[in-house]
């Protein structure tokens, strides 16, 4: 899905609608709201042309309080191994495969003023699928629920998002400009709890190296209203 042929009118277009979700986030931003930082290291392992393992440290830190958050993540990707179009079968799942699964388990901490907070348990069940439009624009879809255990009470969260890309290539790089929404359903309060958009970029250094720089609005309304700004930085290994 690459598009090493597309002319710099579309390449500038694409990256200008970025830049536009870009700005309309940071507009929306508050003085009162919060902010925060949220660094991440990824590593994908391939075990075959249908599986590989995923390993997440994401991290958080609040700008105005003394508040950390931090998770542990392992994940299995199952993916319908491609027939018709076997060159599929060495590119990279997240640009390449139309339908995959993602089943894991993560543990979430949280501190605030050095006070670590009771851990959270998650289990997490993941759907994907891609959907090609004109212009070289994919548009994917993910369905997620999170099984969570909070201070010994369970409950689920339902997480629903629609992504838009398109792949470029500028210089000798392959950028991925995209823009995402994802609504989030929470069984502790029976309703929609927060909408997350994000905008950002994935660069590929090298086939084994990816780093990913995004800004990120977070509209909470359940239990209370409240609104986060974050900036984001992921860094990505693959092997």
């Amino acid at each position: 899905m690459r598009s090493d042929d597309a002319g710099p009118g579309r390449r500038a277009g694409a990256v200008a609608a970025v830049l536009c979700a870009a700005g309309a986030l940071a507009g929306a931003a508050q003085a009162a709201d919060s902010s925060e930082v949220w660094p991440e290291a990824d590593a994908f392992y391939r075990l075959s042309p249908a599986t590989r393992l995923f390993f997440a440290i994401p991290f958080s830190e609040s700008a105005e309080t003394d508040t950390q958050g931090w998770s542990l993540e392992g994940y299995l990707d199952v993916s319908i191994k491609p027939i018709l179009r076997k060159y599929l079968q060495t590119e990279d799942w997240q640009r390449s495969r139309f339908l995959w699964m993602r089943i894991g388990y993560a543990r979430v901490g949280k501190a605030t003023n050095g006070e670590r907070q009771t851990p959270e348990d998650r289990g997490v069940v993941a759907i994907y699928g891609k959907l090609p439009l004109p212009a070289q624009i994919v548009v994917e879809g993910r369905a997620r629920t999170d099984l969570r255990w909070i201070d010994n009470a369970y409950s689920n969260r339902y997480r629903l998002r629609v992504e838009a890309t398109r792949e470029l290539t500028v210089g000798e790089r392959t950028v991925v400009p995209y823009f995402n929404v994802e609504w989030f359903y929470d069984t502790r309060y029976d309703g929609w709890s927060r909408t997350l958009y994000q905008a950002g970029a994935e660069i590929t250094v090298n086939p084994h190296f990816r780093y990913e720089v995004y800004v990120a609005r977070q509209n909470d309304r359940l239990p209370k209203d409240q609104d986060l700004n974050a900036l984001g930085f992921t860094a990505k290994w693959y092997y």
